[in-house]
C-alpha cells in the first residue's frame, strides 16, 4: 500500500464524512406519526432541502466507499460498491424520519408496520429513493469497466427499482443521480488505478 493511496482514501474519507454531515444538517426531518412530538415537525432548511438532501447523501456513501478502499489499498470490486447504495439509503431515511435526533422515540413508532410504511411512501422514503438512484450509479460503473456481469445486474435492478419507486418524485431523483454521478466522475480522476478500466 502506497503513501499516495493513504493520503488519498484518507482525503476521500474526510470529504466523504463532510458530505455525510453536510447532508444530515441540510436534510429535513419528517417523523412518523406517533412520535411527531420528539421530532419538531418538518423541518427544512430552505425550499430545495428535499431536492438537494438526496445528492449529498449519494456524494457522501460513494465517497465513504471510495475512501475506504484506496485508504486499505485494496482493488475496489463491483461487489464491494454495492455497499454504497445501501449506506446511502439507509442514512437518508435515517436523517429523514429523525432517527437520528431521537432514536429512542422514533425507532419504536417505526416498528409498526403501517408507520413504517407512510415513511417509506412518504417524504423520507423519497428522499431515500434518490440517494439509491444516486449511489447505485457507482457499483454500475464499476460493475462496467470490471465486467462483472453479476454486480452489473444487481447494480442495474437496483437503480431500476429506484427509479420506479421514486417515480413520483423526479426532481429527487435527478439530483440524487447526478450527485452519484460527480461523486463517481471524482473517483474516475483521482483514483484511476481503482476506477478505470
Amino acid at each position: 500500500m502506497s503513501l499516495r493511496s493513504r493520503l488519498l482514501g484518507s482525503a476521500l474519507l474526510v470529504v466523504g464524512v463532510a458530505a455525510f454531515a453536510a447532508a444530515v444538517s441540510f436534510a429535513p426531518t419528517v417523523p412518523p406519526e406517533p412520535a411527531a412530538d420528539a421530532v419538531s415537525g418538518v423541518i427544512a432548511t430552505t425550499p430545495f432541502a428535499f431536492v438537494v438532501a438526496p445528492a449529498l447523501f449519494a456524494v457522501a456513501a460513494v465517497l465513504l466507499v471510495g475512501g475506504t478502499a484506496a485508504l486499505a489499498g485494496a482493488d475496489l470490486s463491483a461487489r464491494a460498491t454495492l455497499l454504497a447504495p445501501a449506506l446511502g439509503g439507509a442514512a437518508a431515511f435515517a436523517a429523514a424520519v429523525g432517527a437520528l435526533d431521537a432514536p429512542a422515540t422514533i425507532l419504536p413508532a417505526l416498528a409498526e408496520s403501517d408507520v413504517l410504511a407512510a415513511a417509506v411512501a412518504g417524504p423520507p422514503g423519497t428522499i431515500a429513493t434518490g440517494a439509491v438512484v444516486g449511489c447505485a450509479v457507482a457499483p454500475v460503473v464499476r460493475a462496467t469497466t470490471t465486467e462483472d456481469t453479476p454486480a452489473l445486474l444487481a447494480g442495474s435492478v437496483l437503480l431500476l427499482a429506484a427509479l420506479a419507486a421514486g417515480a413520483s418524485d423526479p426532481p429527487s431523483l435527478v439530483t440524487g443521480g447526478v450527485g452519484g454521478a460527480v461523486a463517481v466522475g471524482l473517483l474516475w480522476a483521482v483514483d484511476p488505478d481503482r476506477w478505470r478500466p
